[in-house]
């Protein structure tokens, strides 16, 4: 009896086992779950939750497989969840929701907010960086996000390349793919594809943008067993502590050189040689690069300044270093006949759009040959005109308009200037052409732009032209004296037909 029973508990043990291999299997079989047998690369540790879980999201509890993932991006900003307060695991992601998850937790910055649609400024950033190929990767920012073009966004994002041509999955050899699947980003599932067409969930996606952030997240330096770490010197800046805060957002984090039109660049925009850092920089160390960098701007910066008594305030101070960090200091390298933006400073007494034009004129890269506006430049010069006149540290570019200047013939004088929200705008581009004359600027819509129109919005504006008039041949003056002796061949001289002619 005694051993029947037995028999029969230990049965029960080995179904309730197998059950529970069985549910937990179903719930981890999904396209990011890496085989339990594949070693990762050696990855940062993973931030310990606190001993209380936090309970930000209704629909995320700890229980769930994903709640680490979503709060660790949400603690990151990566994140906010929908207006009711949920975050929607088991919701297909939007393309749009996509690109913020992923360049956010690839430790790119946060860009300008566009009007027409809430994720169309990650859009453009994404353009901007060459991660994605306009009118082509994506065309509507609220269809669901494929898995191939997340591998690809995400790759890009974070500089990866391909570097083992083993073929991992069977229905796809894409090169974005396996250079994520070589750091342990993404996986595949049991039966060995990716599914490259297939849309994903906002609970998967979590999974693969948590382990974006981890891949990037700073690790301490290697140390030997027992050996002290090495303290470097501090570096002291006479940019406040906001200011290098403000560049580390416009920059964002790149872990890998990466090529930025004009150079190679690495952490927070630091220049670099392409192989000098082959396995990339930390966080750590990319802000002590930057700091040396900037103290070398300051030495610059501050030469110009007393060779001409210019006296700036910290906020003033903090603009015109970052101003300096992103562009150089050409602009200045001259004295007065520099640059708009030099000629002020040395000089004073500038109005607050002449300030922003100043700083809104340096807005282009060069590509294949030819300038451009980009418009991150463009976000990011405003930023810096508010900082500049008002101490505004801000991501928010709101209280300036940019106009663009377009014009098919003729000279212009600026192709793009600024101009303070809600005010006239006073002094607009000069334009002419030798053979016609300049009838005024004009919006795509048409609408007449003036010196007394208040600025309300951004605007792109053409030129408008009147050719030259061609005399009209019927066009007789009355009063040019007539010879008396004219005859036309008849009896009456021809003076006698002017008030009942024929014109």
């Amino acid at each position: 009896m005694t051993k029947r029973i037995f028999c029969a508990v230990f049965l029960l043990f080995v179904m309730i086992t197998a059950l529970s291999v069985s549910v937990f299997a179903d719930e981890t079989d999904s396209w990011y779950s890496l085989p339990e047998t594949e070693v990762l690369p050696l990855q940062p540790e993973q931030p310990v939750l606190p001993a209380v879980q936090t309970i930000v999201f209704p629909d995320v509890q700890p229980k769930d497989w994903f709640y680490e993932d979503v709060m660790k991006l949400y603690q990151s900003g990566a994140i906010d969840g929908f207006p009711d307060g949920t975050f929607r695991p088991s919701q297909t992601v939007t393309t749009g929701q996509a690109l913020k998850m992923i360049l956010l937790a690839a430790g790119h910055p946060t860009p300008q907010t566009v009007a027409s649609h809430w994720a169309r400024g990650y859009l453009d950033y994404a353009i901007e960086q060459g991660f994605l190929v306009r009118f082509k990767d994506i065309t509507d920012l609220d269809v669901p996000m494929s898995r191939a073009l997340t591998a690809k966004l995400a790759a890009l994002a974070l500089n990866l390349e391909r570097t083992d041509q083993t073929k991992k999955f069977s229905d796809t050899d894409d090169d974005y793919v396996c250079a994520l699947n070589e750091i342990g980003i993404i996986g595949g599932y049991p039966d060995g594809t990716y599914r490259p067409k297939n849309a994903l969930t906002r609970a998967e996606l979590s999974a693969i943008c948590s382990r974006i952030y981890t891949y990037r997240t700073p690790v301490s330096q290697l140390q030997k067993p027992g050996e002290q770490p090495i303290e470097e010197e501090p570096i002291i800046l006479r940019t406040s502590e906001q200011g290098v805060q403000f560049i580390k957002d416009r920059e964002g984090f790149v872990k890998n050189a990466m090529w930025d039109y004009a150079q190679y660049s690495i952490g927070y925009g630091s220049r670099c040689d392409k192989d000098e850092y082959p396995d990339g920089i930390t966080e750590e160390q990319a802000d002590r690069l930057l700091r040396e960098n900037l103290a070398k701007f300051e030495e610059s910066v501050d030469a110009f300044l007393d060779k001409y008594d210019i006296i700036l305030s910290t906020q003033q101070y903090d603009a015109i270093i970052s101003f300096a960090y992103n562009l150089g200091t050409n602009w200045f390298r001259n004295g007065a006949s520099s640059s708009k933006l030099a000629s002020l400073l040395i000089n004073g007494g500038y109005s607050e759009n002449e300030i922003a034009a100043a700083f809104g004129i340096w807005c282009h890269v060069t590509s294949n040959g030819q300038a451009k506006i980009l418009d991150s430049l463009v976000t990011r010069r405003i930023l810096e005109t508010q900082m500049f006149l008002y101490g505004d540290y801000g991501n928010k570019a709101n209280r300036f308009c940019y106009v663009m200047y377009e014009t098919e013939k003729g000279s212009r004088e600026m192709d793009i200037s600024l101009y303070k929200k809600g005010e006239r705008y006073g002094k607009l581009c000069e334009c002419s052409c030798s053979d016609d004359e300049f009838l005024g600027w004009f919006s795509e819509d048409g609408m007449q732009i003036t010196e007394d129109t208040v600025v309300s919005q951004n605007l792109k504006v053409f030129a408008s032209w009147r050719g030259p008039i061609e005399p009209d041949p019927f066009d007789v003056d009355l009063n040019e004296d007539i010879d008396p002796d004219f005859n036309d061949g008849s009896d009456t001289p021809i003076v006698d037909q002017v008030p009942g002619g024929w014109y």
